[in-house]
């Protein structure tokens, strides 16, 4: 029985890149093998026994995918594949591109390198190639791995895959893609770690197009998505009960660069529909109205509080990071201060004075905010005293 690394950690190991998610395909019982190898390195076992595939998850965070060898065959473009045991040779074929289609074999020990498509050659290149012409007629979800794997790795279409793009575009093979299948690529592609970049790609080929006209990546949003990146790294150092996504965030930003009589069809031909493009669109109209509310001239800190206290995560990022330095200074004071402001007191301290429970606990403690953030109160005492002014005096 050989077993194989493949697909992508062989190409990153090539490039010298880190990976955790390692690809073993066995040519024999791969479920057997993986069963073998748990026991034999103390992992997490999960099988997959109607795929003939298995996980292994290690403490130190690896990850082993274990598969049979197989091949492929689509019924019709743009269908899920039937899958079939193969052979290795087979394995390599039906995987995207040749720089995805190596593997080393591991076992029986040798390091042999297989590369029957000379991924090593375009790899070093620098080009992306499929295996066969009518591999983006078969699943043209690998337009946008394309896409992805270009700005991850400063790759680019040959010229015969530019051609065969223009060619499966032109046959509208995309509209065979179901919503949720083209849904699930955009989100791939809009959390990559520069999805402008491979935005820009879709862009340049034609892709972002053929799925609407009005579909375009601006130098607004172009500018603004690379903001977006900086900002998180400041706020990977914020203690927050809730981040932003990032995929959700950087379609905020694209289709707030598209024209707002057309943002709910554009939604639609991204694979967005329901409750989800609801959701992004009452969001984007919020996002007027704060950022006309938070460039006015003056702002209590209390304000501010309850209009961003109002805000999604996601939506808080997209004001930080629009550009307008008044909003976003007032967002980052948001975030690292006025966020964490509290009362001293509690309900329980409220019960213990002697107020009685009922609405008037949430009036009280709203009050206590107001000040606190006014920074008319500082203390314990203060609030105390506050009580006894406009509330009466506690026990």
């Amino acid at each position: 029985m050989s077993v194989y690394l493949v697909g992508g950690p062989v190409r990153d190991l090539i490039l010298g890149r880190a990976t955790t998610d390692l690809d073993l395909t066995v040519a024999g019982d791969a479920v057997g093998y993986a069963k073998a190898l748990a026991a034999h390195l103390g992992a997490q076992l999960t099988i997959h026994a109607q795929f003939g595939t298995a996980t292994l998850m290690l403490g130190d965070g690896l990850r082993l995918d274990v598969a049979t060898a197989r091949r492929e065959r689509y019924l019709h473009p743009a269908a899920l594949p039937k899958v079939f045991p193969g052979t290795i040779e087979d394995d390599l074929f039906r995987r995207d591109f040749t720089v995805n289609a190596m593997a080393v074999r591991v076992a029986p020990r040798g390091e042999e390198l297989l590369d029957p498509f000379d991924g090593l050659k375009d790899l070093s290149g620098g080009f992306l190639r499929v295996l066969h012409a009518e591999s983006y007629r078969d699943d043209p979800t690998r337009i946008f791995r394309g896409a992805r794997y270009a700005a991850r790795y400063r790759l680019r279409f040959s010229s015969r895959d530019r051609q065969l793009i223009r060619g499966v575009l032109a046959e509208s093979v995309l509209r065979r893609l179901s919503t949720e299948r083209l849904f699930r690529e955009v989100k791939l592609v809009l959390g990559e770690p520069t999805p402008e970049a491979a935005l820009k790609v879709l862009q340049d080929r034609g892709v972002l197009r053929t799925l609407d006209p009005a579909l375009a990546v601006g130098n607004s949003a172009v500018a603004q998505m690379r903001r977006v990146r900086h900002a998180w790294q400041r706020l990977d150092r914020l203690e927050m009960s809730s981040s932003p996504r990032r995929w959700r965030v950087y379609l905020l930003v694209f289709l707030c660069s598209i024209s707002p009589t057309v943002r709910r069809r554009v939604g639609e031909h991204l694979g967005v529909k329901g409750p989800p493009l609801d959701a992004l669109i009452a969001e984007l109209r919020a996002f007027r109205f704060l950022q006309t509310q938070l460039q006015k001239q003056s702002l209590r800190s209390s304000r501010l509080r309850h209009l961003l206290d109002g805000a999604s995560t996601d939506l808080r990022m997209l004001l930080w990071t629009s550009g307008v330095k008044r909003v976003r200074d007032r967002v980052e004071r948001y975030l690292t201060h006025l966020a964490a402001v509290k009362p001293a007191l509690t309900g329980r301290d409220l019960t213990r004075f002697g107020f009685p429970p009922g609405p008037k606990y949430r009036r009280m403690l709203d009050r206590l905010l107001q000040e606190r953030l006014e920074g008319r109160l500082n203390s314990r005492e203060d609030e105390v005293a506050f009580l006894r002014r406009h509330f009466g005096r506690p026990r």
